[in-house]
């Protein structure tokens, strides 16, 4: 199998919050594991599935003191069901993260 990726990805184990954007008619927030990252995407497992071509807004929490989160605007590109997940796999809208809280989180 040929890799077509052109940025490394990397195996983490970190907890993401999902916010469907405002211009989504659907609406969501989701909480799930992040099981890949790098510059250009991610690989999210979550209860439900979002539809390839929404629109998302992903936190990461980051593994650090205290709860820091990064966020980036981001599009399903792809949907994996499994027996107890869906794997979304989203393609960042921007390579740089914002730092603020996602909603409902103290």
């Amino acid at each position: 199998m040929i890799e077509r990726r052109r940025a490394k990805r990397f195996q983490v184990d970190w907890q993401v919050r999902v916010e469907a954007t405002e211009d989504n008619k659907d609406g969501f927030i989701e909480a799930g594991v992040l099981r890949n990252i790098s510059s250009t995407g991610a690989l999210l497992f979550l209860p439900k599935p979002p539809s390839a071509g929404t629109k998302l807004d992903i936190y990461v929490m980051l593994p650090l003191k205290g709860k820091k989160w990064m966020k980036y605007p981001a599009h399903v590109v792809r949907v994996e069901r499994g027996i107890a997940a869906v794997g979304a796999a989203v393609k960042f809208e921007s390579a740089r993260p914002d730092f603020p809280m996602p909603l409902g989180t103290i």
